[in-house]
């Protein structure tokens, strides 16, 4: 799902981005509310660790922009490499 339109009873897609190693929202919630939000939502993982997610590494800052500036979301799935410091 990329892109919205804004027409019609869908919903516009909802990214949630977290870290699989996050030590204050544990990755088990973020698959749950994804799965929660059903067709709509879609769920980046960063594969390293710590809180806030969204700034670590260009796969995370790409992905991020791209929906805020677009709505248009990664594909389901999208996981995102440990990049270094």
């Amino acid at each position: 799902m990329s892109g919205w339109s804004g027409s019609g009873a869908a919903s516009p897609p909802i990214l949630l981005s977290n870290s699989l190693h996050d030590p204050a929202t544990g990755y088990p919630w973020a698959v749950s509310v994804t799965r929660q939000l059903g067709r709509s939502g879609v769920l980046l993982t960063y594969e390293g660790q710590g809180h806030g997610s969204v700034t670590r590494g260009p796969c995370m800052e790409q992905a991020v922009n791209g929906y805020l500036t677009g709505l248009t979301v990664p594909p389901h799935g999208t996981r995102c490499p440990v990049s270094p410091a």
